[in-house]
């Protein structure tokens, strides 16, 4: 499904200035929105989202057995509407191995529509194919595969608490509706036991936290700080079929072949899950000798206030 936004503030100024703005928004935005901001809770999950109304993200509580949908906006995100679901038979924590009757916990994205004769008449009008496992489970060499997002004819099965083989549920009515708002690839579907939220005080700090992280890539990428840039890398990092040395290697090779690089962050997204983070946005990279644009896709570990990239990957525009 195609999807259009406009820029919001913080793509409208350099990347490099990510850190400040962060800041600069958290002490502003009470004063702006007139909000009690102390007051208000917000799922830890969702740290950065669009500004226009355009981006929504889906979150299922295991324990409460419903499904909410968010919006961003310029002043965080804000819930849209919640649905009933159901989820796996098997509810004691996370998958682990394919057949253990459980949904995954995570931070997972849309790849597909499945429908009319590609649909078996059990998964009811639509489904959608989730990613798991996803780079974060294999690196936990967790199994299986086949979860979806889908509906079902039987309406009052949806009321039946954990009862799928670990796929998310919903009425065909409601997955009409939540059609309207995936866009492939990019619409998370976040997954917990128990969904948690913050206040904004906590929430503000996260989201810096991380900003501030991406901002430091991003500015030594581009000055060709190779020792910072690849400090910013796990040392278990995958990508592009390249390990952290042959990444480092990669990387010296073109600071050497190209005069100046520049690269600019758009359209960001932030998805935490506890220890772990997806980054997504817009790149668009130039230099002297090459330019492409893409959708790039940090995986991001965290150890205390620490993010390291375990893996990457873009997809071309």
């Amino acid at each position: 499904m195609p999807w259009r936004r406009t820029k919001s503030p913080m793509e409208r100024v350099r990347p490099m200035h990510i850190r400040a703005l962060a800041a600069l928004l958290a002490c502003l935005l009470p004063a702006v929105t007139g909000a009690a901001p102390a007051d208000r809770e917000t799922p830890i999950y969702l740290l950065e989202m669009g500004y226009d109304g355009g981006d929504y993200a889906l979150l299922v509580d295991k324990q409460e057995q419903l499904l909410y949908l968010y919006r961003g906006t310029g002043d965080g995100p804000r819930l849209y509407k919640q649905f009933r679901c159901t989820t796996g038979r098997n509810n004691k924590g996370a998958k682990l191995r394919e057949g253990d009757l459980k949904t995954p916990n995570g931070v997972y994205f849309f790849r597909g529509i499945l429908e009319d004769e590609q649909l078996p008449e059990k998964y009811g009008v639509r489904a959608f194919t989730m990613d798991y496992p996803n780079d974060f489970d294999r690196l936990r060499n967790k199994t299986g595969g086949g979860i979806w997002l889908h509906a079902v004819n039987e309406s009052d099965r949806v009321e039946k608490s954990y009862d799928t083989e670990g796929c998310v549920v919903v009425t065909n009515s409601d997955i009409m509706e939540l059609s309207g708002y995936i866009a492939l690839w990019h619409t998370p579907i976040i997954v917990d036991d128990s969904l948690v939220t913050v206040g904004s005080e906590t929430y503000q700090r996260e989201r810096t936290k991380v900003l501030d992280f991406i901002g430091e890539w991003e500015h030594s990428w581009e000055n060709k700080r190779i020792d910072r840039y690849m400090a910013c890398y796990d040392e278990r990092f995958s990508g592009y079929g390249r390990t952290k040395a042959r990444h480092r290697a990669h990387k010296q090779r073109l600071n050497e072949v190209y005069k100046e690089i520049k690269v600019d962050l758009t359209d960001i997204n932030v998805f935490a899950f506890h220890n772990y983070l997806v980054v997504s946005f817009r790149q668009e990279y130039r230099s002297d000798r090459y330019h492409s644009v893409g959708r790039k896709k940090l995986y991001l570990t965290r150890d205390g206030d620490s993010y390291r990239i375990l893996s990457e990957r873009i997809s071309r525009m």
